[in-house]
């Protein structure tokens, strides 16, 4: 049978029909009313052209004639036209809304029936968790001040924590923030301005593509390779297009797990120090290191002069709905970036910030914690993964939260759809790409409940099996 051609842009499309099946009637049904909810979302526009029938048909899994039948609804029902020889556009008639991304940034969905979701990464939260942050909580009630760089205790511990690690830090070089996400946003709204070029990994972190995509900038990928990214292809590109930021994650890189050993580090500080480029280097996933040595020192530490700016956060290490990041400034950048964080908001929540004193103050006890669960659950996943779907391939990381596996032969994004139905929620590796990378990739985080992963990993490899029997996807209605 001759495999569908393929749709050029299939990580953007899974993203626009994410749970495209659910709901009521037939398929066509179904494709008919997302295509719908994309238009008056905005993520669909007037006149933008939608894919042709047989690729689309490729990547959902579903037969042409699938695709056909909603494409033929969609036109009756004046959301689309259709021309022989043009392709089939979004009307300009149909409900028009403000554009809106389509974001990289998988969203949580709405649980349905016993789905297993591999999209995002949330760390596990304990009864005992849960008392130790009421207990936490209690000193946040005792005054009404605003703090929009965050409350000064905690300032103080975490730039203690930098200090202690060989990166010397003052209180006042520290601003908390709503998440690392938040802080990631304010750095990339004060720094970047349209049509700006911004220098990231690729593959990276999928919110950090969407905040720059969302900022205007012109996007170049420095390739990550088995030890991080090459300071030469740094350079390179530094020279080539004269960025304005660039983002970095030298330890646990997301999603590959590289570590840029410590000579690199050094290189690699050093050309940003000459080339003076405001650099974030992601710290969310430093603490959760495997191996019995510590990772090489911080890019920031290895270039104390350079415009680092060092991101961290509490919702890798403890729990994702603390939602309790900072940003660790040079002297350089902290004039503009605490000013941002004061025009966003006057501070975070006193509550969460107290919380986040108290397990700070433990942070030895908190990483010993944490360690020790995500490295059973990766050690888990992995030897299940070799049993029931030895095809793949991956590379077991030092630290971080996700497998990077690599399939045999490519066509991830559709394996997604496949495996939808099958109860487990995927996110297709190709759309943590800066610039175009193989749809080959997933990434899989280790942080479901353990007492779940047999299962997952069963549900793979049904969804495996179904899509291996159909290369063509076309016996599927």
């Amino acid at each position: 049978m001759t495999a569908s051609p393929l749709l050029p842009d299939a990580p953007r499309w899974t993203t626009v029909l994410d749970g495209w099946r659910g709901g009521g009637g037939t398929l066509s049904a179904r494709l008919t009313a997302a295509l719908q909810a994309a238009v008056t979302s905005g993520h669909l526009t007037p006149g933008e052209r939608l894919p042709a029938e047989r690729p689309l048909a490729s990547l959902l899994g579903v037969s042409r004639s699938t695709v056909v039948a909603a494409y033929d609804d969609l036109a009756a029902g004046g959301w689309v036209t259709r021309r022989v020889g043009s392709g089939t556009h979004v009307s300009a008639t149909a409900p028009r809304r403000s554009p809106v991304m389509t974001l990289r940034t998988p969203v949580a969905a709405p649980h349905v029936g016993d789905t297993l979701d591999f999209t995002i990464a949330v760390p596990l939260l304990t009864e005992a968790q849960r008392v130790q942050m009421r207990a936490a909580a209690q000193d946040a009630f005792v005054e009404s001040v605003y703090h929009p760089h965050g409350l000064p205790e905690l300032r103080a511990v975490i730039a203690g924590i930098y200090t202690r690690e060989g990166l010397p830090t003052r209180p006042e070089q520290v601003v908390v923030t709503s998440g690392a996400q938040q802080a990631i946003s304010l750095i990339a709204g004060a720094l970047l301005r349209r049509g700006d070029h911004a220098l990231l990994e690729t593959p990276t972190y999928f919110g950090a593509i969407d905040v720059f995509r969302a900022a205007g900038a012109e996007l170049h990928g420095l390739p990550v390779g088995p030890q991080g990214v090459n300071p030469d292809d740094f350079q390179r590109l530094v020279r080539a297009h004269g960025p304005r930021l660039a983002f970095l994650t030298p330890t646990y890189q997301n999603p590959t797990g590289t570590v840029l050993p410590a000579r690199a580090r050094q290189h690699l500080g050093a050309l940003i120090a000459d080339a003076n480029l405001p650099t974030i280097e992601d710290d969310t996933l430093y603490d959760l290191g495997f191996a019995d040595t510590p990772p090489p020192p911080r890019l920031s530490a290895c270039a104390p002069d350079a415009p680092i700016v060092n991101v961290g956060s509490l919702s890798k290490l403890y729990w994702a709905g603390l939602r309790v990041g900072w940003m660790r400034l040079p002297t350089a950048l902290a004039g503009p970036l605490g000013q941002a964080k004061t025009l966003a908001d006057f501070g975070g929540s006193l509550p969460a910030q107290h919380i986040a004193l108290h397990l700070l103050q433990k942070l030895d006890t908190l990483r010993r914690d944490r360690q020790a669960q995500v490295s059973a659950a990766r050690d888990l996943l992995a030897t299940l993964l070799r049993q029931h779907l030895p095809e793949w391939t991956f590379r077991v990381p030092d630290g971080g939260q996700y497998l990077w596996i690599e399939l045999p032969g490519g066509g991830a994004s559709r394996y997604t759809h496949v495996a939808a139905p099958h109860g487990v929620r995927l996110f297709p590796g190709a759309s943590m790409g800066v610039e175009p990378l193989p749809d080959r990739y997933l990434r899989l985080p280790f942080t479901l409940d353990p007492a779940r992963l047999p299962d997952a990993v069963i549900r793979l490899r049904y969804a495996w099996d179904e899509f291996r029997g159909r290369p063509g996807q076309e016996g599927l209605a």
